[in-house]
C-alpha cells in the first residue's frame, strides 16, 4: 500500500473537528475502561476545558456545523478539494473554496455526506436520502434547512468557522509534538498493518491511504474511500488520533476491566439485538429499527458503541455482509466464563 502523510492536511482536518467539543457527553460513543482512562489520564482536563469552551456555541454548532459519520461539512469540503487535485495550505484555502460552491455542489456535499452512512443511497435524491437517514428528527431539519438555503448556509458556516477555530489554536499547537511523533511511529514498517490486523482488515498494495494524524483528545479512528476510485485503484482517508493503538491494544486481552466492560455493551437488549441483526446478510439500518421499534438513529449509536468496544469489525469479503462479529473476542469472553465457574466440570 502506499501512504500518504502531510502535516499540513492533517492540522486542517483536526480544527474541523470542533464541533464535537459542542455534543453532550452523555451522546459520545465511547465507553472507556479503567485501562483507558489512566492512558488518556492527562487528556480529560483537556477535553472538560474544550467542552467547556464550546458550549456556548452549541446551537450554532448544531445548525450549521453538519455532521455525519465521516467528519463534519467542512470535512466534505476539505474531502472535495482532494479529490480534484487540490492541496490547501490553509483554513481560509478552504474557506474560500466552500464561498466558491453553487448552490447545486453544495446540495450535492450534503448528499455525499448522507452516502456516508451505513447503507449507500447513491442513486436517491437528497430528500430521500435524508428520509431513509439515521438522523435525529432535529439533526434532519438542519440538514434540510441548509439544503433550502445552501448559500446562506455556507457562509454562516464559514463565519462562524472563523470564530471558533480561532478559540481551538492553542490546543492545536498543544498537541503538535505528540502529533509528530505519533505520525513517525504509524510510518515505520508494520505499524498500520499490525494496527488494523486486529480488526481482520488488510490492504491490497494498489492501494493509497492518505494518513490525518489527529490530537489525543479527538480520539478517533476512522476510514473511508470517500476521496476517489480510479481505475481500480481505490483511495482511503484515514483519521488516527495519537494513542489509538494504545486504546486498541488495551482491549486485545481479556482481563477483569477489559471483561465488565464487554459485558456492560452486551448488557443492553437493545444493543444485543442490534449487534445480532448487523451480522445478517441485507442487514439495513432502517429495517432493523422497524423490526426492533427504535429510531435509525440509535441503531447508528448502538452499531458505534459496538465498533469502539471491538465487537463489530467491517466484513471486506462479503458485499452483503456489512459486519462481522469478533469471534477471538466474544471467545474468550466465553472461555472466561467458562473457567471461572467452572463450567466444563
Amino acid at each position: 500500500m502506499n501512504i500518504i502523510y502531510s502535516e499540513t492536511a492533517s492540522e486542517l482536518v483536526e480544527q474541523f473537528y470542533f464541533p464535537q467539543f459542542a455534543v453532550n457527553v452523555s451522546d459520545w460513543e465511547w465507553d472507556f475502561t479503567d485501562k483507558e482512562r489512566g492512558l488518556l489520564r492527562d487528556v480529560w482536563p483537556i477535553l472538560e476545558e474544550l467542552f467547556d469552551l464550546f458550549s456556548p456555541y452549541k446551537e450554532k454548532i448544531a445548525s450549521y456545523c453538519l455532521l455525519s459519520g465521516a467528519g463534519s461539512i467542512l470535512h466534505a469540503c476539505l474531502l472535495d478539494m482532494l479529490k480534484k487535485g487540490l492541496a490547501p495550505k490553509t483554513v481560509e484555502a478552504v474557506y474560500a473554496y466552500c464561498l466558491e460552491l453553487s448552490e447545486d455542489q453544495v446540495r450535492q456535499l450534503l448528499i455525499d455526506m448522507l452516502n456516508t452512512e451505513a447503507e449507500p443511497m447513491n442513486k436517491a435524491s437528497f430528500w430521500e436520502c435524508l428520509e431513509m437517514s439515521s438522523k435525529k428528527p432535529e439533526d434532519k431539519w438542519h440538514f434540510s434547512r441548509f439544503y433550502r438555503h445552501p448559500l446562506e448556509s455556507m457562509k454562516e458556516l464559514v463565519e462562524l468557522s472563523r470564530e471558533l477555530i480561532l478559540l481551538y489554536q492553542p490546543y492545536l499547537e498543544k498537541g503538535r509534538a505528540e502529533r509528530q511523533a505519533y505520525a513517525k511511529t504509524f510510518l515505520s514498517e508494520g505499524f498500520l498493518e499490525g494496527l488494523f490486523s486486529r480488526f481482520n482488515v488488510a490492504f491490497d498494495e494498489n492501494e493509497t491511504i492518505y494518513l490525518h494524524i489527529v490530537s489525543p483528545w479527538i480520539i478517533r479512528l476512522s476510514i473511508s474511500s470517500d476521496i476517489s476510485q480510479n481505475e481500480g485503484q481505490t483511495r482511503w482517508s484515514l483519521v488516527a488520533s495519537s494513542r489509538i493503538d494504545q486504546l486498541i491494544e488495551s482491549r486485545r486481552e481479556i482481563d477483569s476491566d477489559s471483561f465488565a466492560n464487554t459485558l456492560k455493551i452486551l448488557s443492553d437488549a437493545t444493543r444485543y439485538n442490534v449487534f445480532v441483526a448487523l451480522t445478517k446478510p441485507h442487514a439495513k439500518s432502517k429495517d432493523i429499527a422497524k423490526d426492533l421499534a427504535i429510531t435509525g438513529a440509535a441503531v447508528s449509536f448502538h452499531t458505534q458503541k459496538l465498533i469502539n468496544a471491538q465487537l463489530l469489525v467491517v466484513n471486506r469479503d462479503d458485499k452483503d455482509i456489512k459486519y462481522n462479529p469478533n469471534k477471538a473476542l466474544l471467545k474468550e469472553v466465553i472461555a472466561k466464563l467458562e473457567t471461572d465457574f467452572a463450567l466444563g466440570d
